[in-house]
């Protein structure tokens, strides 16, 4: 019985810390993505270019993600 309520636990704290976005967030993160160009070369290296460099950071992150998900801090 402890181990059902402990599990019982963690799935509704779990549910409880998931993220949901807004459609004006969603739209605002849609915009961004307009003004990156990712384009890999042969080797698969990023080559990121934005109109600001906050875009190119938002690529460059977008294009981390890509390769290492588990790695993003």
């Amino acid at each position: 019985m402890h181990k059902l309520t402990t599990l019982l636990l963690l799935l509704v704290a779990g549910e409880a810390s998931a993220q949901v976005f807004t459609p004006t967030e969603v739209a605002r993160w849609q915009q961004q993505a307009r003004r990156v160009t990712i384009v890999r070369d042969t080797w698969g290296v990023p080559h990121i270019t934005g109109k600001t460099d906050a875009d190119a950071v938002f690529g460059l992150l977008y294009s981390q993600c890509e390769d290492d998900f588990a790695r993003v801090e």
